[in-house]
């Protein structure tokens, strides 16, 4: 049975763990739900229902721009905001901006304008066109569109060609420089599924009941990309997770999400620098793995102070195989609050040194999504760590060694 990090705390005297409430508690980060709410179907039920699962946005989609009063003002009494356009028309878009931003603009429901949903780059004029638009309406709500990830299909087994059919270029990082370059988009966010049964299409039911996954081999790449892209843009970068089964990888399924995946990859993007969460996607009525979804968000949100307007210092991977297009981890990349560091037995880590408010962190989350992990690390006195609570306890009353389930992570706070 795998191991965590949570039974350590069960065992230890609560004499010798002492809770240190988190300066910066109340902090919050954007968690999307992308659209599934029919316009048709919006209710204050519905929006309500979304807000207990954690969500603070979602995407809705509407037909017409006569409709997002009545929208926006359902959203704001459930205390919800929304991510709101048209179905999938730019030019539509830009040609009603004057009436979509009248009667959107004025609400506190709003966040921003969706655009478009994985655009290929002959699409980069269009968007600029929309987003200038909507910019000179209404300056205090920026524009929203989503992007490819690199690790899409069969990118993964080096098929650029497949790349470029579905961006106009033949890397990831062309990709979004010459988007950018021509729209000048306010945020960044990026599609990359990363958890794949072993199981193919033909299998009917997509829980695993146990059975082991596996991770598309790229994803990290892009993470490492579109991280870097979004600091030296400085916008903030917005990722996703899988929060329901799909069959559009070829070979292979995506499964009905268990909580250790949904760890893996929000932990993952937390370490990279995102800024907002996003699932794919919130449904119109409670999914089985809504549950897991609520579960995940009050998780995240406890501890969020670490993670809001966080700067990344440095993100590192362990194992005997890295992932492609990152790094491997070296002793003397760790912050000088660690003594010593290890993750015997080739245990594969995501290891990320964060910096907030003038407070150093260092987030490791074990990347593998089947097997638990073992961490070994000494501090320098006074470092913390920072429980799935959001409390702080003390990282001297533990012991030098940490399990980790799959996806999980472990939080240290320096002095």
């Amino acid at each position: 049975m795998a191991r965590s990090i949570q039974s350590m705390l069960r065992i230890l005297s609560p004499v010798l763990v002492c809770m240190v409430l988190p300066a910066f508690a109340k902090a919050s980060l954007p968690i999307i739900g992308w659209r599934s709410i029919d316009d048709k179907n919006v209710s204050l039920t519905r929006y309500l229902e979304a807000k207990d699962g954690g969500f603070t946005h979602l995407i809705q989609g509407c037909d017409s721009p006569d409709q997002i009063g009545h929208i926006l003002s359902l959203a704001e009494k459930a205390g919800i905001k929304l991510i709101i356009g048209l179905r999938r028309d730019v030019k539509k878009m830009t040609d009603l901006a004057e009436k979509f931003t009248a009667a959107a603009k004025g609400s506190p429901a709003l966040a921003y304008y969706f655009v478009i949903d994985e655009p290929h780059i002959r699409e980069s004029e269009a968007i600029r066109d929309c987003v200038n638009r909507y910019a000179s309406l209404d300056p205090k709500h920026p524009c929203y569109v989503n992007l490819f990830g690199v690790a899409y299909d069969l990118v993964s087994r080096n098929d650029w060609k497949k790349q470029k059919m579905l961006t106009g270029c033949l890397t990831y990082g062309e990709y979004m420089r010459k988007l950018y370059d021509v729209a000048p988009l306010k945020m960044i966010s990026f599609d990359v599924y990363p958890v794949l049964s072993f199981k193919g299409h033909e299998n009917g039911d997509l829980r695993l009941h146990g059975g082991r996954v596996f991770l598309k081999e790229r994803w990290y790449e892009t993470l490492e990309i579109v991280s870097a892209f979004a600091r030296e843009r400085k916008i903030p970068m917005f990722a996703f997770a899988l929060s329901t089964a799909h069959r559009h990888h070829p070979g292979h399924a995506y499964p009905v999400p268990t909580i250790e995946h949904l760890r893996l990859q929000h932990y993952s993007n937390l370490a990279y620098g995102a800024q907002a969460l996003e699932y794919f996607r919130y449904l119109e009525h409670r999914h089985p793995a809504f549950e897991l979804v609520r579960e995940m968000n009050k998780e995240i949100q406890a501890r969020a102070y670490v993670f809001v307007g966080c700067e990344v210092v440095g993100v590192w991977h362990t194992g005997i195989n890295v992932p492609i297009g990152t790094k491997r981890l070296k002793n003397e990349f760790l912050p000088p609050f660690v003594k010593s560091f290890s993750v015997p037995d080739g245990g594969t880590a995501l290891v990320s040194w964060l910096r907030n408010n003038g407070r150093e962190y260092l987030m490791v989350v074990n990347r593998d999504p089947n097997d638990d992990i073992t961490l070994k690390a000494k501090f320098i006195n006074g470092v913390e760590i920072v429980r799935r609570d959001g409390s702080r306890a003390k990282a001297s009353t533990y012991s030098d060694s940490f399990w980790l389930d799959p996806g999980d992570t472990v939080i240290f706070a320096a002095p």
